[in-house]
């Protein structure tokens, strides 16, 4: 027990004081699309008729910040490898054993423990390429932005109100990837309590590009490109003294992610009847990663799992997990987490597992607000120690939040 408390406390100081700790040289990742015209917004070019080079300054700072938030606030907490195997470490004996015929599940929780001094220890990589959010195109965003004006009056049949008819129309590209390598252990306490972690390193891509360009509209109410004219004179126009219409950044940045801390404790066992083995989980995600840039949420988080699970004839074992994580720094993220599955030994060394993952803001400002993903694994057992895995997690729901085609996961569990 003192030797692998002294081998993780070993493994954190690295990451702690290595190449993760970068904050000195942070980039504000997650300001990026917030930032694209600058902080002042988009200004256009004065006009001599009246000052307008503010016009549209409120509406440009406004949308881009809610694309911004709507971006990085929807960034989710990838799902861990579960803490249980079908194989655990005897520390004291020395010898992996083998605790089921099943090689256990993938994302989600069985109701069972390790045993008493067993350690298992796994490394996963996951790859997260973002392509829509609530069910838009992150290549094809548009934004429209308005004089600060317009709640005056905006009539296209009186022509001195034609010009507050004038938008500005934003096209936005967003590129957003993530890399995902995780370090995840779990030990046995007791018989029946585990205790694990779960160490991220992360490496996060986020860059976007915006082209501008004014719309106005005519007499009979069509809009069309280019501004409202006072003779041949546009009122509203891109120049030399006004914000670039076309505006892009973004940055890449690798670090330590938030540091999951976990416990289970299965308080009912009955393998002889028809009950389900019953088991509480509880997590603690802490503020490790740097939320500017992107590497965490900045907030710590605490959750809590009921689990259960029932394993029939030593090869099939459906499980259910329900629970509920607290964000303390935004309770509109508080989140409800479910997830029913069922993990099956095709053969000896193999073993299949599907499950659908879901999570749900009861106060959600709507995006993400309920997502739904069905994961798809298997795992492989070619030699006594050594266990891979893969799994791939499909969204059901791809106009709910910010979502990937799909998520590949590959990893693997070394016993020494």
């Amino acid at each position: 027990m003192t030797s692998c408390l002294r081998a993780t406390t070993a493994v954190l100081l690295i990451l702690w004081s290595g190449w993760f700790a970068r904050s000195a040289e942070a980039t504000d990742l997650k300001n990026t699309i917030r930032n694209l015209y600058g902080n002042q917004g988009i200004h256009v070019e004065p006009s001599p008729f009246f000052p307008v080079e503010t016009s549209f300054q409120t509406s440009s700072l406004q949308g881009l910040d809610q694309l911004n938030n709507q971006v990085t606030s929807a960034i989710g907490v990838p799902s861990f490898s579960s803490s249980v195997t079908g194989f655990t470490f005897d520390i004291e004996r020395g010898i992996p054993v083998r605790t089921t015929e099943s090689l256990g599940p993938m994302l989600t929780e069985r109701a069972t423990t390790l045993g008493v001094s067993k350690l298992n220890v796994a490394g996963t990589y996951t790859r997260v390429s973002f392509t829509m959010l609530d069910g838009k195109n992150l290549n094809n965003l548009q934004l429209t932005f308005h004089r600060n004006d317009v709640s005056e009056g905006c009539d296209p049949s009186i022509p001195q109100s034609l010009a507050r008819c004038d938008t500005i129309r934003a096209k936005l590209k967003v590129d957003l990837s993530e890399d995902i390598f995780a370090f995840i252990a779990t030990y046995g306490l007791t018989s029946v309590w585990d205790v694990g972690l779960v160490v991220p390193l992360i490496h996060v891509r986020l860059f976007a590009r915006a082209s501008a360009a004014i719309f106005h509209v005519d007499t009979l109410g069509k809009t069309k490109p280019g501004s409202t004219q006072i003779g041949n004179l546009p009122i509203h126009r891109f120049g030399p003294n006004s914000t670039p219409p076309d505006a892009s950044g973004g940055g890449d940045e690798t670090g330590l992610g938030d540091i999951i801390l976990r416990t289970k404790y299965n308080f009912l066992r009955n393998s002889g009847g028809l009950t389900p083995d019953l088991a509480f989980l509880f997590e603690v995600k802490l503020p490790t990663g740097d939320a500017k840039r992107l590497l965490g949420t900045g907030g710590t988080n605490l959750a809590g799992l009921l689990i259960a699970s029932k394993t029939y004839g030593r090869w099939f074992t459906p499980h259910v997990n329900v629970g509920y994580e607290i964000n303390t720094k935004d309770l509109e993220q508080n989140t409800i987490r479910y997830a029913l599955g069922f993990d099956a030994r095709l053969l000896s060394e193999l073993s299949f597992d599907a499950d659908v993952i879901g999570r749900q803001k009861p106060e959600g400002n709507g995006t993400g607000d309920h997502t739904v993903d069905l994961s798809l694994g298997v795992k492989w057992n070619p030699l006594n120690s050594l266990i891979f895995r893969a799994n791939v997690q499909i969204p059901l729901d791809k106009h709910s939040g910010l979502r990937a085609d799909f998520i590949p996961t590959v990893g693997a569990e070394y016993l020494f």
